[in-house]
């Protein structure tokens, strides 16, 4: 008898691959990648708007306004340990939330001490754009 592949078999095929359970978005892939490329470059960038080297203008098409006015304030007033010397991106951490946004962990060094960087990344049509932005 031959084998008939209707469309009953493709439904159940389809429906075997999703088992129902949450999908883990990991960091694998282009979105991982590109979210973390774009998490690296804007986080120094903030380091050295936050150190004076750079202007908070240049984050303009990086930052959500929010984040954006944050950041000025932070950079008007003195950033932790801003007196211990310029900032260095140290770690960065990155765990996909959703296929267009991540949150991104890390730490940066100010001489001997060593400080803590968190920041939420949303990909927009326009490209990655910091949405949220703390320093500890």
């Amino acid at each position: 008898m031959p084998s008939h592949s209707g469309p009953t078999d493709r439904v159940a095929k389809r429906r075997a691959r999703h088992d129902g359970r949450l999908t883990s978005y990991g960091t694998d892939g282009e979105t991982g990648s590109a979210a973390s490329r774009f998490a690296e470059s804007s986080l120094r960038l903030v380091l050295e708007v936050l150190d004076g080297k750079r202007s908070v203008v240049q984050l303009r098409r990086l930052a959500a306004p929010s984040v954006l006015a944050a950041i000025e304030t932070l950079a008007r007033s003195a950033p932790p340990g801003r007196g211990l010397g310029p900032a260095h991106l140290t770690k960065l951490g990155i765990e996909l939330t959703g296929p267009n946004s991540a949150e991104v962990y890390g730490s940066y060094q100010r001489g001997p001490r060593v400080f803590a960087v968190a920041a939420c990344v949303v990909l927009h049509r326009a490209g990655w754009q910091l949405t949220a932005f703390r320093v500890l």
